[in-house]
């Protein structure tokens, strides 16, 4: 059918919906029939068949200018350089170029979120596994195993970790930011207080797990991803006692039977008190 008639065709199924002649749904299945055949059809005619993206790629580096080609050759030896150098630069000149690297991930990450989530959470997340390991290296590179150091530097990266989960959005970096903190805490713990038994762990870690828990509730209004945040580092403090004293000695079978206990009773208020939880965080 030609283009002409079936632009006729649509023409007079939108008199018979003002006329009332048809039911509504008779033609939006008309309109929707004709119309789209239209729109295909004007497509294959004006447009031309599309490239795939292997050969648009292909395209566009056979038209950059020559300065482009010059600079990425120029990024990428420097990218080796830096790598095959970077044991014999300067402790500071080590550090900066992680953070260096890092902030340009980020920044690239933040600008690309608006249009491609995907891809904008891709940059931030290399960015975050970049300083990881950056850290991680640095350490193992200078013998910095004293544990005043750990828990300095993974305080930091932690704090660094919820600051911008809460600035950009991202409740599972804020996420893990509380759980290293959780870990430092823990750290810090069976170094200073050698353990302690298990109702000094319980105090320990339950105070805590109520404090969050309240400042879940108490910023419920303002912000529903930092009170998911806190509630789910809440309900994990709750089970840290048992699971400190797992990673210790796995094989007590009444330590495996308080944990499991546990997880009984929080899925059990969980459970009844789902219409105060699920207001808040939805």
């Amino acid at each position: 059918m030609e283009a002409d008639k079936r632009r006729i065709i649509v023409q007079e199924i939108q008199q018979w919906r003002k006329g009332k002649l048809l039911p509504d749904h008779y033609c939006d299945f008309l309109l929707n029939l004709y119309a789209d055949r239209e729109s295909d059809s004007a497509e294959d005619e004006t447009l031309p068949t599309k490239p795939n993206r292997t050969a648009r790629a292909a395209y566009a580096a056979a038209g950059a200018a020559g300065w482009k080609w010059l600079l990425f050759f120029a990024l990428f030896s420097l990218f080796f350089l830096i790598v095959l150098h970077f044991n014999a630069f300067h402790p500071a000149m080590q550090i900066a170029i992680p953070l260096l690297l890092t902030g340009g991930f980020l920044t690239i990450g933040a600008v690309l979120r608006p249009r491609s989530e995907t891809a904008g959470m891709a940059w931030t997340g290399a960015g975050m596994l970049l300083l990881v390991g950056s850290v991680i290296y640095l350490m193992r590179l200078h013998a910095v195993e004293n544990w005043s150091w750990n828990v300095l530097i993974w305080s930091l990266c932690a704090i660094f970790w919820v600051v911008y989960g809460i600035w950009q959005r991202i409740p599972l970096l804020h996420f893990c930011g509380w759980i290293c903190l959780a870990l430092v805490y823990s750290l810090l713990l069976n170094r200073l207080a050698d353990g302690g038994s298990m109702w000094d762990k319980q105090v320990y870690w339950l105070p805590l797990a109520v404090l969050f828990g309240w400042s879940g509730w108490f910023i419920r209004r303002w912000s529903k991803q930092a009170c998911t945040v806190l509630l789910a580092v809440c309900a994990l403090l709750v089970l840290m006692p048992e699971v400190t004293m797992l990673v210790e000695n796995a094989s007590m079978v009444w330590l495996q039977g308080l944990f499991v206990g546990k997880l009984v009773i929080g899925g059990g208020l969980l459970f009844l008190l789902r219409k105060y939880w699920i207001e808040w965080v939805a």
